[in-house]
């Protein structure tokens, strides 16, 4: 019996792999055939389970490129199905029949939902004059269905269809409409305006963007309507664009105002006059919109038009309107004639002014560089508070005109206060390798230390690092002791080898102190081995006590805090502590081996708990490290053979070490501690 259920089971088991190998290469003839009777007799296949309709969708797209009449039936009856319909549809529209339109036609009569729905979108889609009737035979109870009539009328675009969308406008309740059907309506007719106005019958395209824009539609939809007829009458519009910015409301006005920017030719300068010769019989707030839309206007015309007003508005008193006018003159940098635009009228305290007025001078200098060549210190203050002085020197700032570095060092050296500050900040933006002695020079004199480093900072980090340092290394050579001073902390900014061998040179006579604290402070990555080789040679060097302890320090600071080789730091610790005259400096080499957790650096520090002094500090450093070690691999136990021969090692030199520890010190601490690590 059993034996027999057995053999039942595979014979079953073979029958379905049988005839699910057959069904794979039934869909994979199925995805290349070119064979309409089989495609058509796949489509018409009983069966609606997921691999049914997954092959008749197959079987319906393959029929888009290879069905002739005699699929037509076929694929209209598959469009009562929503899981076929898209394709369907997609099918029939491809094909250059007039049976297809007779049978969507027939189809609009059986079909409803979803499925009328596609039906009428594809009919739009095929666009044939014909189809208007039928789509106006359809019901329209069913908003989604009337929204669809809608848009294939906007489709098609016939005189009818135009027609047909019209009546609807003017007969319907569009207040009781159903937005959803409202929006179509309004979408397909400036749809078929657009096309009108594009075909040049400008008339018809009028006539139907007014019934939008005068009709109970979505406002955006009157806006839309509002904004093409605008645009569509060309300079007979400049009279009802004064009109709707003089009125209560708001959003018509808005669409006046984006007209105003994108007029072309002829009929923008048309309304950018109208708009001049009524603009003070406009409230101040259209006035001040009508000013921003000024800096927007793309034409030549209306530009040179506009721009003598922009420059009155610019010195009327309200802030506001200065900033609007000020903004937009700075997209007029072609039309602008001298600097002395920039001078707007009256104080410049508003945040928002200053910062509009300096990209005018920006703007302006980039489109005429030759008005500020050569500019001395009087053109950046004569007649100007100090406050729009200031102004000036920032556009100079940040158009960086090189020119103006002698005028700035002169203003730097003769003015206090916010004009030597303005001056400062100029050039150490705009000098370069040839002229940075034009910074050093301004700094001459200035008693704020960290104002001197942070203006050389912002002047160097802009130039190229070696370039720049030999470049304060031959100004540091000629300045006076004062001078000298404050220039060491500027080479400690720039880094790199010029900068660091330029400061090993100051270590000698006056600058000698400062010069050993600036390397003391050296943090450029890539300098750590010349830094230490410079701080050991001043250690060994310096017979005051003072500077062999700074050089000692510094040479350790470099193994504690910069990226090297764990061997190179141990010879490091080495070298210190046979250099070092003093107990306290020869300890420093234990910190180094606390940055470090690793068996190497047990070893290290135990190698000098044979001085009696240090024997503490040795066991600690080593019990230190090997406690960081423990806490980072709590699994690893050092008293057996992992197999990793460097693991193994490590371990024998852990072991070794806490013994070592155990056994040397007197401390009952570490002695503690050492004894719970082994």
């Amino acid at each position: 019996m059993r034996t027999n259920l057995i053999l039942a089971l595979l014979t079953s088991a073979v029958l379905a792999f049988s005839a699910n190998v057959a069904n794979a290469q039934a869909w994979q003839e199925l995805q290349t055939s070119t064979d309409e009777a089989a495609l058509i007799a796949a489509v018409e296949k009983p069966g609606d389970s997921p691999e049914d309709i997954h092959d008749k969708n197959v079987a319906v797209k393959r029929l888009s490129i290879y069905g002739t009449p005699k699929a037509i039936p076929a694929l209209v009856a598959s469009l009562s199905n929503e899981k076929l319909n898209f394709n369907a549809r997609f099918a029939l529209e491809a094909m250059p029949f007039d049976e297809v339109d007779a049978a969507l036609a027939a189809a609009t009569k059986e079909l409803q939902g979803a499925c009328l729905v596609g039906v009428i979108d594809t009919i739009g889609v095929r666009a044939k004059a014909d189809s208007v009737a039928v789509l106006k035979a359809i019901s329209l109870d069913d908003p989604a269905v009337q929204k669809a009539v809608y848009a294939a009328c906007g489709m098609i675009g016939t005189d009818e269809a135009v027609d047909f969308l019209v009546s609807e406008a003017n007969t319907k309740d569009l207040g009781a409409m159903e937005y959803y059907a409202l929006k179509g309506l309004g979408d397909a007719i400036l749809d078929v305006a657009q096309d009108r106005e594009q075909s040049g019958d400008v008339a018809k395209a009028l006539e139907l963007y007014a019934l939008v824009s005068g009709k109970s539609f979505p406002k955006y939809e009157q806006e839309a309507g509002l904004y093409r007829a605008l645009l569509a009458q060309g300079d007979a519009s400049a009279a009802q664009v004064v009109e709707l910015l003089k009125g209560d409301d708001a959003s018509v006005a808005d669409v006046a105002l984006k007209t105003i920017r994108e007029y072309k030719g002829e009929v923008s300068a048309k309304v950018v006059e109208a708009l001049l010769g009524a603009f003070d019989s406009l409230s101040a707030e259209r006035q001040l919109l009508v000013a921003r839309a000024f800096g927007d206007l793309k034409e030549d015309a209306a530009r040179k038009l506009a721009f003598p007003k922009l420059v009155d508005l610019a010195k009327v008193e309200s802030v506001d309107m200065r900033v609007a006018a000020t903004k937009a003159l700075k997209k007029y940098a072609g039309e602008l004639e001298n600097v002395a635009l920039t001078r707007v009228e009256g104080k410049a305290s508003n945040d928002e002014l200053v910062a509009a007025k300096i990209a005018l001078g920006v703007a302006l200098q980039k489109a005429k560089p030759a008005l500020f060549e050569n500019i001395s210190a009087s053109e950046l203050l004569d007649d100007l508070d100090e406050t729009d002085a200031v102004i000036e020197i920032k556009i100079v700032e940040n158009a960086r005109v090189k020119s103006a570095g002698k005028a700035l060092v002169k203003i730097a050296t003769e003015r206090q206060g916010a004009l030597r500050d303005a001056a400062l900040s100029a050039l150490s933006e705009i000098v370069e390798l040839d002229d940075l002695n034009l910074l050093v020079d301004a700094l001459n004199g200035e008693t704020d230390d960290a104002k001197v480093d942070w203006l050389l900072r912002a002047a160097c980090t802009r130039l190229p690092r070696e370039e720049c340092a030999a470049a304060v290394a031959d100004i540091f050579k000629k300045e006076s002791l004062e001078q000298k001073l404050k220039t060491l902390p500027l080479l400690k900014q720039i880094g790199g080898q010029t900068a660091l061998n330029a400061v090993a040179d100051a270590c000698a006579g006056q600058t000698l102190d400062k010069a050993t604290q600036i390397l003391g402070e050296w943090n450029t990555p890539e300098d750590g081995p010349r830094l230490a080789e410079i701080s050991l040679a001043i250690a060994k060097q310096a017979k005051d006590n003072k500077y062999h302890s700074r050089g000692i320090r510094g040479y350790v600071r470099v193994a504690r805090q910069f990226e090297l080789p764990i061997a190179t730091k141990i010879e490091m610790c080495k070298t210190a502590f046979a250099t070092a005259r003093r107990a306290e400096d020869k300890a420093l080499i234990f910190e180094v081996f606390k940055r470090n957790i690793n068996a190497e650096n047990v070893a290290a520090a135990l190698e000098y708990a044979q001085y009696p002094e240090f024997k503490d500090a040795a066991c600690d450093a080593a019990v230190f490290v090997a406690e960081k070690i423990r806490v980072s691999q709590p699994a690893w136990n050092w008293n057996e053979a992992s197999g990793d021969a460097a693991k193994d090692a490590a371990a024998k030199i852990l072991v070794d070490g806490m013994k070592k520890v155990v056994e040397t010190t007197t401390n009952a601490d570490l002695k503690a501690r050492a004894q719970k690590l082994l």
